[in-house]
């Protein structure tokens, strides 16, 4: 649905080049001693950004990465079941995403969701997999498009995940369960590492049904069988779970006589030995397509982040184990909190995640530093190596680990104060792609050149620095210098930041003396933060509507102070005075606070999401309480989201008594 033969799906979402803003702070590249690791992968002369965080719309993220570049996507998209059910963040973004989807029902919701499909199949690589969570509403008719997309011989498996809800519904079975669908790019060669999870209780009894006496451990007895039997050495190969009526194939590697002293040798009946297994001996049985998620979003685990949606890491842990070499990258485009990233890093695969939310940005933020110091040593917990047992959270190693750079990037919406961290050549470069133009490479106040009559000069980076009326007068000389002998009207774009008064007269000015001397010149001044320098953009677009068109520039939020008060022993409470946005139709949506803040990094997760819901939407709460546990000097940070994108962090020192 909404594929045009010879456009794909540009018809409906058409293609705009909009570029990556990395800005080079500490906020938004995070190092853990292991830069080599991160950064960008060159494909083709293409760089892949790697253990990347993106603040942007994944479908034009999408198509700024190369082809077959991924060997994992795991998504899970909006599930077609309400607008208030998915809004889970409550910025602007997400809200304007949602009216997209459902405007039209249900096939606006498919063709919204068959052009990131469409694009991922791309990005994968030829042995690459695709996972798609979804539910009942619409998981069907997704499959079906899957089908179109990936080809229906490329359905792998169609999983049921069960949560730990038991739902009591009205006149009918209760739904506790969703799906995932699993699809490969090509059938015939594909990555999949078989993944096993230990046996139950149940099932020991069930399938090891003989005890020893003297020491009470379970064993089944298997017959022996395959090449060298009564030989020097008898191998069985790797321990499977085997089919009903089929022998084993083990890997005990031993001669018959060691077995026997081992006492792993008994006989049946009929005096034929057989080999003793116990449980451990194997590695469990392979994973079905029914699954039991024992993650519980309201419970008080350290994994909780606190919104309802949140899927389990014991999920993402099977499926990127399964499907992604040690060495591949995992992708997640519907990003959220962040489970797939966490996981990701934690089983050392790198990874790109991205979401349209920038509460979802910060809150992925906060867990991924966290779980990187704990793994790169500055604190301990225990081992991720094994699939997690049942009621037991997974963690990490107690060793120390690499753990490559943390990139954050923006596209499509932009923090007007990152740019003041960037170069000056690479905030050029970002204008002259959003307008589709090329740098000009001859002599001269000129920048870009769009086509033979248009020309545009850019201003500083900074955004409280301005062009000079001397910048202003070059440039026109230098164009006049380079065009006029060929007759054409002359069209001078000049984009920046901020026109002060005095510019915007003076260019008047020029103007009229120009047209006083029949010379056609055209000088138009184009503030960046404003919906003239969109409009000249999509003016190149001519297919793009206003709606599918995400590039705004947005405003730092701003906190006056932080206000700390004791309210009994060690437990104090704080509050972000003066905290507002400073967006027009702006509202804070979103508070954060760490209460032993060190470089930049957020990390508790219990302090991620602190909101209420007004009128049917999310608003901030700006109070909290925290017992220390002892006394001592701290810095208090606190951090604001407003609606359209907008953050701010205030920091304070403080002495508990």
């Amino acid at each position: 649905m909404g594929l045009d033969p010879d456009k794909a799906f540009d018809s409906v979402f058409p293609f705009l080049k909009l570029p990556y803003l990395q800005p080079n702070t500490s906020e938004d590249i995070i190092s853990f001693g292991s830069p080599d690791t991160g950064g960008f992968l060159d494909a083709k002369s293409k760089k892949i950004p790697l253990n990347a965080v993106f603040f942007g719309d994944n479908l034009h993220i999408l198509r700024a990465l190369p082809s077959n570049c991924i060997d994992l996507i795991y998504i899970d998209p909006p599930f077609f079941s309400g607008r208030n059910y998915n809004q889970i963040w409550g910025d602007d973004n997400e809200v304007r995403t949602f009216h997209d989807i459902w405007e039209d029902g249900l096939p606006s919701y498919l063709v919204w969701l068959n052009a990131r499909l469409w694009e991922m199949r791309r990005v994968l690589k030829n042995t690459g997999s695709i996972y798609i969570h979804c539910d009942w509403h619409a998981s069907h008719y997704i499959k079906c498009e899957l089908d179109k997309i990936f080809g229906y011989e490329n359905l792998k498996n169609e999983i049921k995940r069960k949560s730990v809800f038991a739902h009591n519904d009205a006149n009918q079975y209760g739904r506790n369960a969703d799906v995932i669908l699993f699809y490969v790019k090509n059938k015939n060669d594909y990555f999949f590492d078989k993944i096993f999870e230990e046996y139950d209780e149940e099932y020991i009894e069930k399938t090891f049904r003989n005890v020893e006496p003297e020491t009470g451990r379970r064993y089944q007895t298997v017959a022996l069988n395959g090449p060298g039997q009564g030989g020097p050495k008898f191998f069985l190969g790797k321990l499977r779970y085997p089919p009903k009526n089929r022998h084993w194939a083990g890997a005990l590697g031993y001669s018959i006589e060691e077995l026997e002293k081992m006492g792993r040798l008994v006989l049946s009946k009929n005096d034929v030995p057989r080999v003793k297994y116990y449980p451990d001996d194997t590695q469990g049985k392979p994973y079905q397509e029914f699954w039991n998620d024992s993650f519980d979003p309201q419970s008080q685990s350290k994994e909780n982040l606190g919104y309802p949606t949140q899927k389990s890491e014991e999920v993402l842990y099977r499926i990127i184990s399964a499907s992604c070499p040690a060495d591949g990258i995992v992708a997640d485009f519907f990003m959220g909190g962040g489970t797939t990233c966490a996981v990701a890093q934690k089983l050392n695969r790198k990874f790109i995640g991205c979401d349209i939310s920038r509460v979802a940005a910060s809150v992925t933020l906060n867990r991924l530093i966290k779980d990187a110091e704990e793994i790169s040593g500055r604190t301990a917990s225990v081992n991720i190596d094994k699939p997690k047992k049942k009621n037991e959270q997974l963690g990490l190693e107690m060793t120390i680990k690499p753990i490559p750079d943390i990139h954050v990037y923006y596209m499509g919406v932009y923090p007007i104060e990152k740019f003041q961290f960037i170069e000056q050549k690479q905030f050029e470069d970002f204008i002259l792609t959003c307008y589709g133009s090329s740098r000009f490479t001859g002599e001269g106040k000129i920048t870009g050149v769009m086509n033979a009559g248009t020309s545009l000069l850019i201003g500083s980076v900074k955004p409280n620095e301005s062009l000079s009326e001397k910048d202003l007068k070059k440039f026109v000389e230098d164009i006049l210098k380079l065009r006029y002998q060929e007759n054409l009207r002359l069209r001078l774009k000049v984009v920046a930041w901020v026109f002060p008064p005095a510019l915007q007269k003076y260019a008047q000015i020029l103007e009229n003396y120009f047209y006083k001397k029949n010379v056609p010149v055209e000088i138009e001044l184009i503030p960046i933060n404003s919906q003239l320098f969109r409009k000249r953009i999509l003016e190149h677009y001519p297919d793009a509507s206003k709606s599918e068109f995400l590039l705004k520039f947005i405003s730092q939020s701003s906190i006056m102070d932080i206000a700390c008060k004791k309210i009994d022993g060690l437990k104090y409470s704080f509050e972000a005075i003066g905290a507002r946005s400073n967006n027009l139709d702006g509202y804070l949506i979103n508070c954060q606070w760490d209460f032993n803040f060190a470089e930049g990094r957020f990390g508790d997760s219990e302090y991620a999401l602190m909101r209420e819901q007004k009128d049917g939407r999310y608003v901030a709460i700006l109070k909290a309480e925290k017992e220390f546990e002892k006394p001592g000097k701290y810095i208090v940070a606190c951090r604001v989201q407003d609606n359209l994108g907008g953050e701010a962090i205030r920091t304070k020192e403080i002495e508990i008594e």
